[in-house]
């Protein structure tokens, strides 16, 4: 116990109170002279922080607002990437119709045509079948008026015309 009597537990009441007056002291120090700097300086990093928060805050929003609208761009460009196709195959579908349509009307002027050139084909035929039988009459005609026939020979003579007649058609 002697040691604790002496030693480093042992109070001495003059130590004690130079030790008190130089914490005050230093305390009223480090208060002038560093406590004022402290305070501001973990102010400004605090200010700095919220800063630093409220611009990432900004930053998150105008990305968020950024990202929208790219999203809307790309709704839009897929939008107008399916009207143009719809209007590529619409118009596709036009020109298929005016193709068909043109071919149709191609086709009926085709066979109007051909109808046309059918009907004067038989018009020049049945002209020179009219031309024929006119010749013929005359024939039978003159050999009838040269001849005075009975009704075997008229019979005769009509039925050779009428084989004429069947030859040329």
């Amino acid at each position: 116990m002697e040691v604790l009597k002496e030693g480093l537990l042992k109070v001495d009441p003059g130590l004690l109170l130079w030790t008190i007056i130089t914490f005050i002291v230093l305390l009223l120090i480090l208060w002038k002279a560093a406590w004022k700097p402290i305070v501001e300086a973990l102010d400004a990093r605090s200010e700095k922080i919220r800063g630093d928060i409220e611009a990432a805050e900004k930053s998150r929003l105008e990305a968020e607002k950024l990202f929208e609208e790219h999203r809307q761009m790309m709704d839009k460009a897929k939008d107008d990437a399916q009207q143009v196709i719809a209007d590529g195959k619409n118009d596709a579908e036009k020109l298929k119709n005016s193709i068909v349509e043109k071919a149709n009307q191609e086709a009926k002027d085709m066979v109007e045509r051909a109808r046309k050139e059918i009907t004067l084909a038989k018009d020049k035929a049945l002209t020179e079948i009219q031309a024929e039988v006119v010749t013929l009459t005359t024939e039978i005609a003159s050999k009838v008026i040269s001849k005075n026939l009975n009704p075997d020979d008229q019979k005769a003579l009509v039925e050779e015309a009428l084989e004429k007649l069947r030859t040329v058609q």
